[in-house]
């Protein structure tokens, strides 16, 4: 099949695919495009918000695994409905939120050397010759480890990918993207929320906005996701183990078409200003 272009998306954990990328998987594969999924790890150390899978009380490593077992099935329900041609789990071991004792673990994804994930992403850089790669910033967003360890390894990969492998031609990756999620929408998000008295960040008496989201004048790139926003929220809804009962899902479903109307996203590679899709001038 003769594909316009490739998207090539890389994410940490099952579920992120959905919230900041997945009216761009879905608006990509319905222009044509092919749509190529990396997800590192499998979130282990997420929540388990669905009782019906609840972990034992004291969470021992196997209640842990049979979790990524659940969530890497719930990515793979979410990747069809998102209309993703290749879907490539890594497996790397989740490390869990920034300052948790499971950060020190020698099998976490943040611990791996970097040349390995680097090397495998580079690998299947190579194999689809994507015109448009899209992962996170330095910052990982919110300072996530693992996170901020898919945005190194894919920033390593587009270099290493530019050199020849045995069996592989090299390739550049013409467009490069951060996930880019507007602080002011996002604040406006949750200041709603705290008028109908739900817990926001904004509770945190150690909040900076600055954590959070991206300052609107670095946003290059504003995707109209409108008509997908009801097969994304069907998709998210997938991941039930992380959002089950979520008011705050709920509450970005409901407000969504007014204070998300697009997915927003910063280029990091490639010329022009401000655009409406990521793949304006190829």
């Amino acid at each position: 099949m003769a594909w316009p272009f490739t998207l090539f998306i890389v994410h940490a954990h099952p579920d992120d695919e959905c919230s900041s990328t997945g009216g761009l998987l879905l608006r990509s594969a319905a222009e044509g495009h092919r749509t190529v999924l990396v997800t590192c790890t499998n979130g282990e150390w997420g929540e388990m918000k669905d009782p019906r899978l609840a972990l034992r009380p004291r969470e021992r490593p196997e209640d842990r695994r049979r979790l990524g077992e659940v969530r890497l099935g719930e990515l793979r329900r979410a990747a069809r409905i998102l209309g993703v041609a290749r879907l490539h789990p890594l497996g790397y071991h989740d490390s869990g939120m920034a300052g948790w004792e499971s950060n020190g673990d020698p099998q976490a994804f943040a611990n791996a050397p970097l040349g390995e994930p680097a090397g495998r992403i580079a690998a299947l850089l190579r194999e689809y010759r994507p015109e448009v790669l899209v992962t996170y910033n330095e910052k990982g967003g919110y300072g996530h480890p693992d996170h901020i360890m898919a945005h190194r390894s894919a920033m390593a990969a587009l270099e290493e990918a530019e050199r020849p492998a045995p069996g592989q031609a090299p390739w550049r990756v013409p467009k490069v993207y951060y996930t880019a999620v507007s602080r002011r929408r996002l604040l406006r998000a949750w200041r709603l929320m705290r008028l109908l008295r739900q817990k926001t960040p904004l509770d945190d008496p150690d909040f900076r906005e600055d954590k959070y989201g991206t300052a609107e004048e670095e946003i290059t790139t504003r995707v109209d996701v409108r008509p997908y926003l009801s097969r994304k929220w069907q998709a998210l809804r997938t991941h039930r183990s992380q959002i089950s009962g979520s008011l705050f899902w709920r509450f970005m479903r409901l407000t969504a078409r007014w204070n998300f109307p697009e997915e927003t996203f910063m280029r990091v590679r490639g010329e022009g200003g401000a655009e409406l899709s990521v793949f304006e001038g190829l």
